[in-house]
């Protein structure tokens, strides 16, 4: 197998099987990156965005037309890390996928590392947010803002997410109408590269592990252009959950957006930009229950264009929520917990009603994310509907969780169930100076949740 790259002057370009793929960077933001951080880039990013494809193709050797990448040892972490989330989703295991990855023949055509210029220094009060519309991102822009980082934000295109670049278009749009803040879009056709329909092989989840990895370096160019000190994640404190697979392997549901490789991608970003640029998330102290009652009770103006499911079915073509999925389940129950209308972001049905069982683990449905399967997954679906029934709703999930023995281990675990789900936890990523700003605002927040 082989992999050609290059630059040109709208962005970065693969090619594989004689086909290209892009990341194209808007107006001048790639025009003035130095040369030598275009290259450097070049290296990262086509090693990131292809090292998944022998193991789908069944490849033995791999052959680079780039250098090799200083941060290569890193990136081979990061991607057996996420092995075992792979083997799950994809019903394989995890030691095969070592194995062959362990056993894979990788060469470049130029051995010498290249190093960056990033001849800049970035402003101290100045941050970048990789903005999905999900609460967590956006909780994040709206943290940035009150405490003074005058936040940018940046969509990268996944152009495997059907109908959701549609759905945000308009969601951005509003935004900017509203707020004045444009976002800065880029677009990624090298998305299709871990998209297994259009690779037309089985559907697997290889690729989507070193995602938030080639985010961050990807917003470089930007944070050159607005001299950004720090990109933000919204990675928060459940984000370090794991489980053990079959084999016994620790399982991170996603380990690229956990806490400790987050410190990974920081030592990243600013080894490539001589340490001007970190990658932080100011939402880890909170687990997800108190990132929804956070950004829907303080900042409801910018909480209202939440958007968490990723709409890649039919059901998704017309709607931002597509009512078909576990995600829509879990954000549903999130709202109704935190005690808001799940109308005021969107959604037309309600996901409590019967025939959404099966996307809820506490039940024992089977269309769930792997977080929902992690101890911490079980107990927020636990608190959260516990707090629902406090709060009297009577969807039909609510009542049958009402009348069953779970009712009474959520009553008896109460007190130990708020602190886990509302306590501002320690943070590895945040220098101590922004820990101490964020906690204000949250230990505000913890102190007015009522239910």
């Amino acid at each position: 197998m082989e992999i050609y790259g290059n630059y040109d002057d709208d962005g970065i370009k693969i090619r594989f099987r004689d086909n290209t793929y892009e990341i194209i960077y808007p107006n001048r933001i790639w025009s003035h990156y130095p040369d030598t951080d275009k290259a450097v880039l070049l290296d990262h990013l086509i090693y990131i965005t292809t090292i998944h494809l022998p193991l789908v193709f069944g490849d033995e050797e791999l052959f680079y037309h780039t250098a090799l990448p200083f941060f290569e040892p890193y990136l081979f972490k990061n991607l057996v890390m996420d092995f075992p989330s792979c083997a799950e989703v994809d019903v394989t295991n995890t030691s095969d996928l070592i194995r062959q990855f362990m056993n894979l023949k990788v060469q470049f055509e130029d051995i010498q590392v290249k190093f960056p210029q990033f001849d800049v220094q970035t402003n101290e009060n100045s941050s970048m947010v990789a903005l999905s519309f999900g609460k967590d991102s956006l909780l994040t822009y709206a943290v940035a803002e009150e405490i003074g980082l005058n936040p940018k934000i940046v969509y990268i295109v996944e152009p495997s997410m059907k109908y959701e670049e549609k759905h945000k278009t308009h969601l951005a749009e509003n935004f900017y109408n509203e707020f004045g803040v444009k976002l800065h879009k880029i677009i990624h056709t090298v998305g299709q590269l871990r998209n297994y329909e259009y690779l037309n092989v089985a559907q697997t989840e290889l690729g989507w592990g070193l995602q938030s990895t080639e985010y961050a370096l990807e917003m470089l160019p930007l944070a050159y252009e607005y001299l950004t000190k720090y990109l933000l994640f919204g990675n928060e404190q459940s984000c370090g959950e794991y489980t053990y697979d079959k084999e016994g392997f620790i399982n991170h549901p996603a380990y690229d957006q956990s806490h400790n490789w987050t410190v990974q991608i920081s030592a990243m970003t600013q080894s490539l930009t001589n340490r001007n640029v970190w990658t932080v998330s100011l939402i880890e102290p909170l687990n997800d229950i108190a990132v929804m009652y956070v950004l829907q009770h303080r900042y409801p103006e910018i909480g209202k264009y939440e958007m968490s499911c990723f709409t890649e079915t039919e059901a998704g073509r017309d709607t931002r929520w597509c009512h078909s999925c576990s995600v829509c389940g879990k954000m549903y129950l999130l709202l109704v917990a935190a005690g808001f209308d799940p109308k005021h972001v969107g959604f037309t049905k309600n996901m409590l009603s019967r025939v959404y069982r099966n996307y809820f683990s506490l039940f024992g449905g089977k269309k769930v994310h792997t977080y929902a399967l992690t101890g911490l997954g079980y107990d927020e679906q636990l608190f959260a509907f516990y707090l629902a029934s406090k709060r009297g709703n009577k969807s039909d999930l609510v009542l049958e969780f009402e009348e069953s023995p779970i009712y009474e281990k959520a009553k008896e675990r109460e007190e130990e169930l708020f602190k886990i789900f509302f306590d501002i936890h320690k943070s590895i990523t945040l220098p101590p100076d922004l820990f101490e700003k964020v906690s204000i605002i949250y230990k505000e927040e913890v102190e007015s949740f009522e239910y």
